[in-house]
């Protein structure tokens, strides 16, 4: 029975076609969206939030941290700004940052408070407010030793003014009016010096548009669509040094995106990727670490809390593992056994691992060669399987037979 469960273990996650997506443990708090999500140091923060309920909005108030290296999440001290939803958030030397939202169940109270997270001592210090008025559904990126926000809806409608913040001082700056137009629910983030705004819900409607700003001349140049498609609610981020926008919707509460587009910096040109993994979706939360990002949350009139982590060298090893079976020989083996793979796969940090029929580990080892050979003298006699992993994803699968020396 063992084996006959291990076979189908290995057929459910060995074999899966995850498209650079795998998912991860489940938000620890209420499922929810217009969430906040930032990245601190070595570990992931999320919450706030809120989602419909029956009558008023249900807004939430309380602050998670996400160990990637353990798959766990816990709660820690509540914002201090109290409930509040879609409100913006970056980080600067090891402290998160928080600030503006919606504040109310109902009626529609939007504030410009900011406040500050230091992990170390888990507390919560209110700094100095944005400048301009309060608002929801604002963006920010950091460059250096500043963060920009701007734009988002206030109860007048929605604004197109941006600020810098001075994180030395905690001082604020404003620095004119965003060209693309007065917009909320955008997506925004950094790279090389630069910051990139995109999508939204305009006074037109949505939008594809895609924006860069330089701050040594305080000026935006209008780059490449983001595909044909118009959206908002999107979410978007940087890993291994392409930006990509993905998920939304195209008005509100209307059709649900998965799919994803990645943006090439050097030919300012975007292609469509697969798809996001989890259920068609607005509102999915995002940010980076060790040049991978992590989402989850969202909606589609259900909210959600699955948690997932997309890396692009997934996506780019499975593509190369697709059609390709692992060769063992000889199988059955005695004292030595050896396999091949695609060679391409070996420019990443892919590991092999033999596993016995309870699913033990008893082998593991780097992959460094297409005809790689493989020591079984320290092992039993009995049926095993090979799998090749990457960053604990089992990519493919295939068994053998130990035999005695």
């Amino acid at each position: 029975m063992r084996f006959l469960n291990y076979i189908l273990i290995l057929l459910l996650s060995g074999s899966a076609w995850s498209a650079g997506w795998v998912q991860k443990a489940d938000f620890g708090g209420v499922a929810r969206h217009r969430t906040t999500m930032i990245t601190i140091d070595n570990k992931i923060y999320t919450g706030l939030g809120h989602y419909n309920g029956a009558g008023p909005n249900i807004l939430f108030d309380d602050w998670w941290e996400y160990d990637p290296a353990t798959n766990a999440w816990t709660q820690k001290a509540d914002y201090a700004g109290g409930i509040c939803y879609h409100a913006v958030g970056f980080s600067h030397n090891g402290i998160g940052y928080v600030g503006t939202g919606r504040i109310s169940p109902s009626g529609n109270t939007l504030v410009s408070t900011f406040f500050k997270y230091d992990p170390s001592t888990n507390n919560w210090t209110q700094t100095n407010s944005l400048p301009g008025i309060g608002r929801r559904g604002a963006v920010a990126f950091k460059i250096g030793n500043y963060a920009y926000v701007g734009t988002g809806e206030s109860t007048s409608g929605s604004l197109s003014d941006f600020y810098r913040l001075d994180l030395t001082n905690d001082t604020w700056t404003p620095i004119g009016n965003f060209p693309g137009g007065a917009r909320n629910s955008s997506v925004a983030f950094d790279h090389d010096g630069y910051g990139y705004v995109g999508t939204g819900n305009t006074n037109f409607g949505s939008s594809n548009d895609f924006w860069r700003y330089n701050p040594g001349s305080n000026n935006w140049t209008q780059l490449a669509d983001v595909g044909p498609t118009n959206r908002q609610e999107a979410t978007g981020f940087v890993v291994n040094n392409k930006g990509y926008i993905g998920t939304g919707d195209d008005f509100s509460s209307g059709n649900n995106f998965s799919d994803f587009w990645e943006y090439d910096f050097s030919t300012d040109t975007w292609i469509q990727i697969e798809d996001f993994q989890g259920t068609a979706r607005r509102y999915l939360s995002a940010t980076t670490l060790n040049n991978v990002a992590y989402a989850g949350l969202g909606t589609n009139g259900t909210n959600f809390k699955d948690f997932w982590v997309f890396d692009p060298v997934l996506s780019v090893i499975e593509k190369s593992l697709e059609d390709f079976e692992i060769l063992v020989y000889p199988n059955p083996a005695a004292s030595y056994c050896s396999i091949q793979i695609p060679e391409e796969i070996l420019h990443h940090p892919v590991q092999l691992q033999i596993r016995d029929l309870n699913g033990t580990v008893v082998y593991t080892e780097q992959l460094y060669s297409k005809d790689q050979q493989f020591n079984l003298m320290d092992l039993v006699n009995g049926i095993y399987f090979i799998e090749i992993t990457y960053n604990d994803s089992i990519l493919k699968t295939s068994k053998f037979v130990k035999l005695n020396a």
